[in-house]
């Protein structure tokens, strides 16, 4: 994410989160304009599809509209692998695909973890 974008980008998700009771905490790698969004509901511990609802697929897009990329150092998980789809074109994602199939013919190396099921 352009670093001049930080702010606005942080102002827009917490107010879609107001009246929910979250706490928002960002860190990241700021001079390589990496931010991590963290939201967390004191008190709950597992998903609060509330706020899964309040920030998806608006995260992504509004990262993409600010001209910032998505990326998972960490990779993206079950949870979230269909944005994809946002983030990539058809042809990169059949890339990946092709890369993926390369190395793991049957598919037993974290199953859908990472790309999305076809």
């Amino acid at each position: 994410l352009p670093l001049p974008e930080f702010v606005h980008f942080i102002d827009e998700m917490r107010s879609r989160l107001q009246g929910l009771n979250t706490l928002n905490a960002n860190w990241g790698h700021i001079v390589d304009g990496n931010l991590h969004f963290n939201v967390t509901t004191p008190g709950l511990f597992q998903v609060d599809e509330s706020v899964s609802d309040r920030l998806q697929p608006y995260l992504f897009e509004s990262v993409l509209r600010r001209g910032g990329s998505i990326t998972a150092e960490h990779g993206l998980g079950q949870t979230k692998n269909s944005y994809l789809k946002i983030v990539h074109d058809a042809d990169c994602l059949i890339a990946m695909q092709k890369i993926k199939c390369a190395f793991d013919p049957v598919g037993i190396l974290n199953p859908h973890k990472f790309l999305p099921r076809q």
